[in-house]
């Protein structure tokens, strides 16, 4: 996915729901930091993840409208999921109050900021969040030491927490 992609979510978005403001999380929203990262796993997502604030509902009727499999899918090659506040797990306190906006019209895209982003993709753990974690700290669009400090505002295990940390310290071996 591409920033002008991303834009172009946000703004169908705005107009097919009627939303002023809402939240992009997931791999999507390092564009708001970095609007023209290197080919590779930062681009690689083909979905934007928006959360609709509390409705839980709209984002379903999102996902159905604009998802994966969707008309809007099959005409443009990437898709809107409809998430909700639970879905960033790892995310850190306060992460609401880092995000970054993207403006298209009257319409506002808060997107996560990279270290928080990083977290949440870090205590998720899968192959993918593992690549996009390496790259993003390969572009130098996150540091070590940002993320430590914010481990400790995730609400997580012990034992997932100290996996994180690894992560973190793997990163920037």
């Amino acid at each position: 996915m591409r920033r002008a992609q991303l834009q172009h979510v946000i703004l169908e978005i705005g107009e097919r729901f009627g939303l002023t403001e809402f939240y992009v999380i997931g791999s999507a929203a390092i564009l708001a930091s970095l609007p023209d990262p290197p080919d590779g796993s930062l681009v690689a997502t083909r979905d934007v993840d928006v959360i609709p604030g509390a409705d839980d509902q709209l984002a379903d009727r999102i996902s159905f409208v604009m998802g994966e499999a969707s008309e809007f899918d099959a005409k443009y090659g990437y898709y809107a999921q409809g998430v909700t506040l639970l879905t960033p797990r790892y995310a850190p306190r306060g992460w609401q109050s880092r995000t970054i906006p993207i403006q298209v019209k009257q319409y506002r895209a808060l997107c996560m900021e990279p270290h928080d982003l990083l977290l949440s993709k870090l205590g998720a753990g899968r192959d993918k969040d593992l690549e996009f974690a390496q790259a993003a700290a390969r572009s130098n669009a996150v540091q070590r030491d940002t993320l430590l400090a914010r481990l400790a505002d995730v609400t997580a295990d012990p034992a997932v927490r100290r996996l994180i940390e690894d992560r973190i310290q793997a990163l920037f071996r």
